[in-house]
């Protein structure tokens, strides 16, 4: 599985290609989509929908996963990184991946285990998972490849679950089974019984 990570922001949006096999996950690529205050609205979106769209065509993922943006107290901020997200998200879906959407806690609790952990330490976990000798820069990119890692791990955890689950059902249903099958011979077992006792009664009688 080939998983396309983004980190949005109008000025900065990271992002990171993460390769899944089994349980191995490996980064093949990383960069940033930079665009300057001094630019229209427009232009800045278009190049993100642009420079996203060489990186989907290039290395073909099939998944996507984002951040979810934050509404704190700084609005204005939160509105354009929004802006820069829907110019992401587009250009994946026109390409057809599927989305998975998460926040800032969620991927710090998928990487390093806690919700709480600071940016060092999901740089430092994103490192050592994708076995990288060197720290992913810059920051935005790191954090796109840890929205990648934090999909790949939910969605290994999800199959698991499933499996597990589609096993439970399967060995329900052969118990089920094996108990009808007993139920059947009971009533098998009780009928002839009947037919017996019915003979045996009526030759009874004859003689």
């Amino acid at each position: 599985m080939i998983i396309l990570g983004i980190d949005p922001g109008l000025a900065h949006t990271g992002w990171g290609i993460v390769e899944t096999r089994g349980s191995l996950c490996r980064a093949r690529a990383y960069g940033c989509v930079t665009t300057s205050s001094s630019q229209p609205i427009d232009q800045r979106l278009g190049k993100i929908f642009d420079e996203i769209s060489q990186v989907i065509e290039t290395y073909n993922p099939t998944q996507l996963a984002i951040e979810k943006v934050f509404f704190g107290e700084n609005v204005r901020s939160a509105i354009a990184t929004a802006h820069a997200r829907g110019a992401a998200i587009v250009a994946c879906s026109r390409a057809g991946l599927l989305v998975g959407e998460y926040t800032p806690m969620q991927i710090k609790q998928a990487i390093v285990g806690t919700g709480s952990a600071d940016k060092r330490q999901v740089i430092y976990m994103v490192r050592n998972v994708l076995q990288l000798d060197h720290d992913p820069r810059p920051d935005h990119a790191a954090d796109a490849i840890a929205a990648a890692v934090c999909h790949a791990n939910l969605s290994r955890t999800k199959s698991v679950a499933y499996q597990n689950a589609t096993s439970a059902m399967a060995e329900a249903e052969r118990a089920q089974a094996e108990q009808r099958r007993l139920e059947a011979l009971e009533v098998t077992a009780a009928a002839t019984a009947a037919n017996r006792a019915r003979r045996q009664r009526s030759e009874a009688r004859r003689s």
